[in-house]
């Protein structure tokens, strides 16, 4: 009866757990038949035919199970080493699977830092680019500032070669009329002189040469009145655009004031040498004036 056989309920336990290898298969076996062979002993000395068959029934029973198992060894270590090839798989998959994230990770990293190279190519190019923008409106200043002493330099060369051919002229007209006084001063001396030695019998002087004289003398006179007013109206002129020269520190005001003193200076070279009826007066605003130039 198999509810009686206890070999029978093991083995079905036995093949319901998980799959052994070979080596522990062998060893669990050999391990069982010496546990029942030992249980298959009575304890009591008593050798009967009915023990003997269930002995009997007992090694048939265990040859069976061992059929069975050795039967089963081979899917199981089938089962066995496709475990392991998965399990070695799945190990490299995992390796590989770091590597890829390794690299991954140093990619990422790489890009980190490229993108920062470029931030700052990008700020130092706009740094660049401001000071370029600075730089460059600088020099249009500069140039306009050029431009403007060019032009300021130019009137003043204009003004001076103006003024230069106006002292020229200045100095020609002063000439020719110190040519015209001086034959005026000849001839007058020399009428003066015969009539101090009593030879007025012997130069005919009419009442037309007396007037004309006296016409000379006069235009003389309104001559160097004009003069004398010319320089202090010059004088003044040099001295107000000296100052406002002082004031404003400009190149007009500057370009005013060297123009004055041309003016002044050719009135004075123009009269330096006259001779006039009221000397002192005369004198003295010549001298005011050219104390003037020369500060």
């Amino acid at each position: 009866d198999r509810k009686a056989n206890t070999s029978f309920t093991r083995r079905g336990s036995i093949a319901y757990t998980k799959t052994p290898s070979r080596e522990s298969l062998l060893k669990k076996t050999t391990e069982a038949k010496g546990r029942y062979a030992a249980q298959s002993i009575p304890t009591k000395k008593r050798r009967d035919l009915g023990d003997k068959e269930l002995g009997k029934n007992t090694s048939d029973n265990w040859g069976d199970s061992f059929s069975i198992f050795s039967s089963s060894e081979l899917p199981a270590e089938k089962n066995g080493d496709e475990l392991i090839a998965l399990r070695e798989q799945v190990e490299d998959l995992q390796r590989k699977l770091s590597e890829k994230d390794e690299l991954l990770e140093s990619a990422e990293k790489e890009i980190t830092s490229v993108r920062a190279k470029l931030d700052e190519a990008k700020h130092q190019a706009s740094e660049k680019e401001t000071l370029l923008k600075t730089t460059q409106s600088q020099l249009s200043d500069a140039k306009i500032m050029l431009a403007d002493k060019q032009a300021a330099l130019e009137k003043l060369q204009w003004e001076a070669t103006t003024s230069k051919g106006k002292v020229e002229k200045l100095q020609e007209d002063l000439d020719t009329m110190q040519e015209e006084m001086s034959s005026f001063m000849l001839l007058f001396e020399g009428l003066t002189k015969k009539n101090d030695t009593g030879f007025a019998e012997d130069i005919d002087v009419t009442v037309s040469d007396v007037d004309h004289f006296s016409e000379i003398k006069l235009v003389n006179r309104m001559i160097w009145m004009r003069d004398m007013r010319n320089i202090e109206e010059a004088q003044e002129a040099y001295v107000a655009a000296l100052a406002t020269a002082k004031e404003h520190q400009d190149e007009e005001s500057s370009a005013m004031a060297a123009s004055a003193r041309l003016h002044l200076q050719s009135f004075v070279l123009k009269t330096q040498s006259w001779e006039t009826p009221n000397g002192n007066h005369y004198v003295a605003i010549h001298r005011v004036a050219a104390e003037t130039l020369a500060h």
